[in-house]
């Protein structure tokens, strides 16, 4: 077994629209260490963030964030992912126009 230390997510701009932001690779576990959801715009935006598994969708039953509203100029440090565990295949997928997604964690393998 061995574990990997990773940025999972560089810093992707969100879109209106959920999108895939990370997959855990095949044969693979990951653990979300720390998240952050970072408003540079000028107005509140709203933002969800679903942790959905492998072969799913976005939807009411993966939502872990939602419609959180991020003011301009703040940050947000996602608690309610932290310590979450994707399986193979897994994702973290978010929406929130023009809001920035840092997380960073393991992969086990």
């Amino acid at each position: 077994m061995t574990l990997i230390v990773k940025r999972m997510v560089a810093g992707s701009q969100l879109t209106a629209a959920a999108a895939t932001y990370y997959t855990s690779p095949a044969v693979t576990k990951a653990t979300i260490k720390s998240a952050a959801l970072v408003n540079t715009t000028a107005g509140a935006v709203l933002c969800t963030v679903y942790l959905v598994p492998s072969g799913g969708a976005a939807g009411a039953t993966n939502t872990v964030i939602s419609g959180k509203s991020l003011a301009a100029g703040e940050t947000y440090t996602c608690p309610e992912i932290i310590n979450q565990v994707l399986e193979a295949g897994g994702m973290i997928q978010a929406l929130g126009l023009n809001v920035t997604l840092i997380v960073s964690g393991a992969e086990i393998v």
